[in-house]
């Protein structure tokens, strides 16, 4: 009985420091950027875009593996992320009429974040 309470215990220890170790960050959807223009995080957390524009936005990755939206003005949509995820992305509705290349570009890290 007390050896089934010990690996009860370290299944809660495991279980509550992997919930404890994802972190929630916020990207900013503005109109000529992103705030943070790079977000630097960890496998498993969550990123949660909010549209501050005043129109309804979609974001797409590099890649095209993936896409958000459309995101309404002021709404706002999460994923999370692993160490697969494509961290180039652009906002769909912002291409160049010159040449159709996207003007607003936006980064995800999991290196480790500059200390200047």
């Amino acid at each position: 009985m007390k050896r089934a309470m010990q690996i009860g215990a370290v299944l809660a220890t495991l279980t509550a420091a992997t919930a404890v170790s994802a972190a929630e960050h916020e990207i900013l959807i503005l109109p000529d950027a992103y705030f943070p223009s790079v977000l630097y995080l960890d496998e498993g957390d969550t990123v949660k875009f909010t549209n501050l524009t005043g129109a309804e936005h979609n974001i797409i990755s590099k890649n095209e593996s993936w896409a958000l939206g459309p995101i309404a003005d002021q709404g706002s949509v999460t994923m999370i992320v692993d160490q697969n995820v494509q961290t180039t992305f652009y906002d769909a509705d912002a291409v160049s009429e010159e040449d159709g290349s996207y003007l607003v570009e936006g980064n995800m890290s999991f290196g480790e974040a500059p200390l200047d």
